[in-house]
């Protein structure tokens, strides 16, 4: 029998999910940075300066319910050529953060997600259940 295909390209263990637009956050007080995009195990953050490698931070996450403070390792950080709104071309760095996987298993990221990203079809938000459990189809 043969084995099914795989898409070696994307070997992420969960569905990354794109974040609304303008959604911010910081790592310690004074570095702010763009929340790209976010799934159950870890996000995709756009700075100004890099991070180093394996190190762990701290980002703090402006929601509509207030700040949530999301601890993470660092897996990598990379310089990248981005072209703003009035055109110019800047060098902004995107690193890729892990979230423990303590963390990862719990309903505090599920709701992060209800909160910041868009997802194909509504999601509930009756309850803290009805979220989570809307989450857990769309990945």
């Amino acid at each position: 029998m043969e084995e099914p295909k795989t898409n070696n390209k994307d070997r992420r263990r969960s569905r990354r999910f794109e974040v609304a637009s303008g959604v911010t956050g910081r790592i310690k007080p004074t570095m702010e940075v763009r929340i790209v995009n976010v799934s159950q195990h870890g996000m995709m953050i756009e700075m100004p300066c890099g991070l180093p490698p394996a190190g762990m931070c701290e980002v703090t996450v402006e929601t509509p319910s207030g700040p949530r403070v999301i601890r993470a390792r660092v897996a990598r950080c990379r310089a990248q050529m981005v072209k703003q709104d009035d055109g110019n071309v800047v060098i902004r760095f995107h690193a890729g953060l892990e979230f423990p996987e303590e963390l990862a298993e719990g309903l505090e990221i599920q709701e992060l997600i209800s909160e910041i990203c868009t997802l194909e079809g509504p999601v509930e938000k009756v309850s803290t259940t009805k979220s989570a459990t809307g989450i857990k189809q769309a990945m």
